[in-house]
This record gives C-alpha cells, structure tokens and sequence, in this order.
C-alpha cells in the first residue's frame, strides 16, 4: 500500500511541476505568434534604419489593428517565395502609381518625401507600378542593393500576408533603436 501511495504522490509532485511549464509554454507561444516576436535581419537592404546582421522586435498586433501606412517597415512573406520572411518599407498604398525616376520616388506623380534615405538616390528608371486595391508596393530603404517590388514577379504584398511591423533593434544592444 505504501509503494502505491508514493508513486501516487510521485505523479502528483511530477504533474505539478510538468502542468505549469506546459502552460507556459503554450502562452509564451501565443504572444510570440500573435502579440510580438524577434527576427533576425540578415542582408542590408534596409540599412541605414535596419544595419546588419541584426535581431528586431516585431509587432504583429499594430497592423491587425492599425491600417499599415506609407513608411511603415514591415514584415511579410516575400510574394515569389513564401517560406522567405522580408523586411521592407511600404512605398505605394492601394489605388496609387508608383515611378521611380531621376534618383526619386513619385507617387501619383508627385515626388515622395524619403528622409530615411538620407540624401540616398534610387537608381534607375522604373514603373509605373498600379498598386492593386488591397495590395502594398515595398522598397527597400538601401535600393542599390535591395531586392524588393522592383524586381519581383509578383510585385505587391497583399494586406492579409503582413505579418508584423518592425519596431526595434534589439540586438546587437550596441546598435539597439527604434525603428521609424
């Protein structure tokens, strides 16, 4: 009887150390799908604002409850390859024509203002780009090197496919700042 008793008192001592790890776990994967997770940036396509190699700190609730808006950096499954996450900044907002041409960005034929660039040039003539209702035209903030809605097949990112927008470097701490 008492071997009995113990292996049952056993269980109950292992059960209260394994229920509250397992509940925890499951909450510390909802928020990290749902309320905010990390990245890491590999490539400098977004550099100044993002430098690399580095982690960010993503939010995925601002764009479920917000409308994304021009500027806003923001993560999502890069449109000709799905299993690839990408970071870029949104350019042209639904309904808008986007071209690209002597060094500036217009949008309804209008110059975009682009302080992130700070003084950069984009290179090349390009578009225009009729920006689909429910869709997003994406740059990168480093256009020499970035590979974004310029080159794509598929060229814009559907508003249901943004995953989050990028809010911090994290990591490395030296470089650690919000992202605007």
């Amino acid at each position: 009887m008492a071997e009995s008793e113990d292996k049952q008192r056993w269980w109950r001592t292992l059960w209260s150390w394994i229920w509250p790890i397992a509940i925890g776990w499951v909450v510390a994967l909802g928020i990290m799908h749902w309320v905010i997770s990390f990245a890491i940036v590999p490539t400098s396509s977004m550099y100044p604002t993002i430098p690399n190699p580095c982690y960010i700190l993503v939010d995925h609730v601002a764009t479920e409850t917000q409308a994304p808006y021009r500027g806003e950096v923001v993560l999502f499954p890069f449109p000709d390859d799905p299993s690839q996450i990408y970071v870029k900044r949104i350019i042209g907002m639904p309904g808008e024509t986007v071209t690209i041409h002597g060094g500036h960005v217009y949008i309804n034929h209008h110059e975009l203002s682009e302080p992130y660039l700070h003084g950069v040039l984009t290179p090349g003539t390009w578009g225009p780009y009729h920006v689909p209702a429910g869709h997003y035209f994406m740059l990168g903030d480093n256009r020499a090197v970035s590979d974004d809605s310029r080159y794509w097949i598929h060229k814009y990112v559907a508003r249901n496919t943004i995953i989050g927008r990028a809010d911090f470097v994290v990591w490395p701490v030296s470089k650690w700042t919000p992202i605007h």
